[in-house]
């Protein structure tokens, strides 16, 4: 996926609706609802209330005091106390989710050393290379399941290599197949990484689309649980986008919050990520910090207004995977989120003759990308049809 330029594919498709409604882009994962409005209003509401004096000053490094304690208290919710009791918890503002995960490989990562990532991924690769490490892949599923026996089996390769290992976790709403890791699976993976005690193992645990879990708000944080199940040698690292959640993609806001089992991890990521991130931008858009910051004071109303966009994209999703079943169009599994995932053995042939059809879709190694998310419902019947029509049989 390193190869393809995401950026560049949506904004040809985006040109060429301007010119012909009827073009479907699949590309690119923002949420749009079924009028094709992008902005959510109580975002909106928040941005123009802003004190324009204040958000024009720089910010601080780590997004400040408040901002700390209100992304630490939004993401980790009703799990905090929970976790306070295992854990020393960190958090600072980044730019988007990536913000967060360049620090992770930047701050943790030795040059010329590997990261533990699937096979099936957002483009990570960007971020790891810029970092002048390498990926080690694992395979993401075994017959429609978490391959939790080759994960193992990637670990031990690199414990063999390296003292620290790096693992990148996107769960749930996994970019770009929409799967969601069970509870079984879970414990599995906690199981895993426990017996690796011989090495330190940095979990970057990717929740950039989990305030979409179509379990709902509440459910998403009960994987939070099975963290306190962890030894002492794995640092969990969550990358949370505020970007995704609030709708507010060119603004660019995220933040890194840190579990650390010991003083000793807690005092580096306090001293080297938040200078790592004072060399790389700075401080993160205080636009985006102030929004952040006025909306968690409103976070019960906002979360109501989140349901409702979760609520849509449940919609799509059941909409495509049933017409997909009933088309006989090879999916990989999908739980939820702004993303499906189709089978294809040449995925740039299959892209350009669904392009010359008026569909835009993003080609990966092993298939295309459907972005349920930034086509409305109307556009999603009919669709998986079509694309079994145009790509043929030999996908199958």
């Amino acid at each position: 996926m390193g190869k393809i330029d995401i950026l560049k594919i949506a904004r040809i498709a985006q040109e060429q609706k301007k010119i012909n409604p009827s073009i479907i882009d699949a590309t690119i994962g923002m949420f749009y609802n079924d009028e094709r409005k992008l902005i959510i209003p109580m975002v909106e509401e928040a941005f123009h209330q802003l004190n324009v004096f204040e958000t024009f000053k720089y910010g601080a490094t780590d997004g400040g005091k408040i901002f700390e304690d209100n992304v630490i208290s939004w993401v980790l919710d009703e799990k905090l106390e929970l976790l306070k009791e295992k854990y020393l918890i960190t958090g600072l503002s980044t730019p988007g989710g990536s913000g967060a995960l360049s620090l992770i490989f930047n701050s943790y990562g030795k040059p010329g050393e590997k990261v533990l990532v699937s096979d099936l991924r957002w483009r990570y690769d960007y971020f790891i290379k810029s970092a002048k490490m390498d990926v080690h892949e694992h395979r993401l599923f075994l017959n429609g399941s978490f391959d939790l026996e080759d994960l193992e089996k990637q670990l031990t390769n690199l414990s063999q290599k390296q003292k620290r290992i790096i693992f990148v976790l996107n769960d749930p709403c996994h970019n770009p197949t929409g799967y969601q890791l069970t509870d079984f699976e879970w414990m599995g993976l906690i199981d895993v990484l426990n017996k690796f005690s011989q090495n330190e193992i940095i979990l970057a645990y990717d929740i950039a689309y989990f305030d979409y879990n179509p379990l709902g708000f509440k459910e998403a944080r009960k994987p939070f649980e099975y963290l306190l199940k962890l030894k002492s040698h794995v640092q969990v690292l969550i990358c949370f986008s505020a970007s995704k959640s609030f709708a507010i993609y060119g603004v660019r806001l995220g933040g890194l919050i840190g579990l650390h089992p010991t003083e000793e991890g807690y005092k580096y990521f306090k001293k080297f990520v938040v200078d790592d991130a004072l060399g790389k931008w700075s401080t993160a858009p205080s636009v985006g910090v102030g929004i952040f910051n006025a909306l968690s004071t409103k976070k019960d109303q906002y979360i109501e207004e989140l349901n409702k966009l979760t609520h849509t994209l449940k919609v799509r999703g059941d909409i495509f995977v049933e017409e997909a079943k009933n088309a006989q169009l090879n999916i990989y599994p999908y739980s939820g989120g702004f993303f499906v995932l189709v089978h294809s053995k040449d995925p740039e042939r299959d892209y350009e003759l669904l392009v010359q059809k008026g569909i835009y879709l993003i080609p990966m190694e092993t298939g295309l990308r459907i972005a349920i998310c930034g086509i409305t419902t109307n556009e999603v019947y009919g669709l998986a049809s079509k694309i079994k029509e145009i790509i043929g049989e030999s996908n199958d």
